[in-house]
């Protein structure tokens, strides 16, 4: 099998975890040819494969014409990570414009031959037609060796999936418990559910496939990095600000109204890696929309 491995704006993670593959990344590589990887060889041109892995985000003029070059020569193309499936932790600039960005990075100079940047930063599949998805910040190891297995079968890999809550370990302690909470404010309690215990974790909403690591191994509430169950995806009801403080309201005793009051940045706790993502800001109630930055505006979303 001809293979292309890619990057667009990203920080070169989710291609990192093919070296950490080991001995099944010598095999992978035995077995097919890598035609196509930046990160690894000096090739140019980018030739006609039967797969593409592409990880991050096209950021400016010069990644869409990279993705329809991508969806035109590979005959199957795999979002890899977060980012290219939800946009990932580089979606939180959409609460800005790109001028307000390049000015606070790089002040009032003109920078000569800068790329034209694109409006607004969207996941992959929102340029071209995606067959297959991997999401992680970045993936584990061993989720990118069983994908890449069943790819190589020729299946293209399809799973609906749960949420990092069905392969978490631990036990609801008796409620109510204080909250809402973070961890810079309290130690959390070993072997116990972290949402249950007041604190802000995202495991109910986020699909599952990491084993559940931080909340489980780690005793840190998960921050969503694996993206939208496919619940979160598919019911237009479901908002996630609105879930979770149900959910924090029913562990602490508080009502609804004043967790969301006391919560003073939704966007980095619910949203920290699906903020591009076009599905989450049609709600019949709230939404991403007001936090994105509208054009023609001067500064930030809310």
């Amino acid at each position: 099998m001809q293979v292309a491995i890619l990057s667009l704006s990203s920080c070169l993670g989710c291609q990192m975890v093919f070296l950490n593959l080991e001995e099944y990344f010598y095999a992978f590589i035995g077995d097919n040819r890598i035609a196509y990887a930046p990160l690894l060889m000096d090739h140019r041109e980018m030739p006609n494969v039967d797969l593409a892995l592409v990880e991050g985000t096209a950021r400016n003029a010069g990644h869409f014409l990279k993705v329809r070059e991508v969806r035109e020569k590979a005959e199957r193309v795999v979002a890899l990570g977060t980012c290219a499936c939800f946009g990932g932790v580089q979606g939180l600039a959409n609460r800005f414009s790109e001028e307000s960005l390049l000015e606070g990075r790089f002040g009032t100079e003109t920078i000569e031959g800068a790329p034209q940047g694109v409006r607004r930063l969207l996941p992959l599949d929102s340029y071209i037609r995606v067959d297959a998805y991997l999401p992680g910040c970045p993936p584990s190891p061993e989720l990118l060796r069983d994908f890449l297995q069943l790819l190589l079968t020729g299946s293209t890999p399809v799973r609906e999936g749960s949420t990092v809550c069905a392969e978490c370990t631990v036990v609801s302690p008796q409620l109510p418990q204080p909250g809402p909470r973070r961890i810079t404010e309290a130690a959390p309690p070993t072997g116990i559910c972290l949402l249950d215990a007041g604190f802000l974790c995202m495991g109910p909403l986020t699909r599952d496939g990491c084993g559940a690591l931080c909340p489980s191994t780690m005793g840190v509430p998960c921050r969503g990095c694996r993206g939208p169950s496919s619940r979160v995806l598919t019911d237009p009801s479901l908002d996630m600000e609105e879930e979770t403080a149900r959910r924090i309201s029913r562990a602490t005793g508080t009502k609804r109204e004043d967790v969301k009051a006391a919560i003073k940045d939704p966007v980095h706790t619910h949203y920290l890696f699906t903020l591009a993502e076009p599905i989450l800001r049609r709600r019949r109630r709230g939404g991403t929309a007001p936090y994105l930055y509208r054009l023609g505006e001067r500064g930030s979303g809310r």
